[in-house]
């Protein structure tokens, strides 16, 4: 009885020291391994969360027509895809209508990102360097090379953000257009003189507003099609 009592003994310990010598290692919470753990989920996050951000955006911008404005630019099909997003993304940030944003596009550039005008206006929105390198400094970056505005995201960012500013300084998209070709100390003098307003406002601002309304016209006859094909398959209303 004795012996089975000491083997007994000499089992526990045995099995005691095997639990200690497996047991899992778990490292503290500020280790190294914790640390870059952390740091790879989070990247995987932000991915992810910059992933549903972009088919948020382009989903919109398919909705809206802008997709279907961007691909008449003939522009190869990711930065069609690229472009179209950051026109909604922009001009969401900024308070204006996506359309007005394509139209501005189509009149000074045709989609054109090499584009220059004979003033050295450059890209799709034919932003002037000493504008665009204004604009990033308050956005808060640096243009660092005036060719950066052939970047057709970038341009559209500092577009778009230069044309809601005229648009607050001026008041109406229309005489924004006429500082946004003009530049905005020459609209002043345009705008205060009837003759010189009414011709100059025949001119560019009429050409971008029509292009505008037309853009919008379809855009609303699309929307209407989508909503009569929705009730017609009894999807919500």
């Amino acid at each position: 009885m004795r012996g089975w009592a000491v083997a007994m003994v000499v089992a526990s310990s045995l099995v005691s020291t095997t639990a200690l010598a497996f047991q899992p290692y778990f490292p503290g919470q500020n280790s190294a391994e914790v640390t870059e753990l952390r740091a790879r989920l989070a990247e995987q996050e932000a991915n992810l969360a910059r992933l549903e951000e972009e088919a948020a955006l382009y989903a919109e911008a398919e909705l809206l027509g802008v997709t279907a404005a961007v691909q008449a630019s003939q522009l190869p099909e990711r930065q069609q895809r690229r472009l179209a997003m950051a026109i909604v993304r922009e001009a969401k940030r900024n308070g204006v209508d996506p359309m007005l944003v394509v139209a501005v596009i189509r009149c000074e550039s045709s989609f054109n990102n090499y584009a220059v005008s004979h003033v050295g206006a450059m890209g799709l929105m034919q932003v002037m360097p000493d504008t665009g390198s204004y604009l990033a400094d308050k956005a808060g970056f640096k243009l660092r090379r005036h060719t950066n505005l052939f970047d057709s995201e970038l341009n559209v960012e500092l577009g778009t953000a230069y044309l809601a500013n005229l648009i607050e300084r001026f008041g109406t998209p229309e005489k924004a257009l006429v500082a946004y070709n003009a530049g905005p100390t020459l609209a002043k003098k345009i705008l205060a003189k009837r003759d010189a307003r009414d011709r100059f406002m025949a001119g560019y601002p009429t050409k971008v507003m029509r292009e505008f309304r037309r853009l919008k016209a379809q855009q609303a006859q699309e929307l209407s099609r989508l909503e009569a094909q929705k009730k017609t398959s009894g999807g919500p209303g």
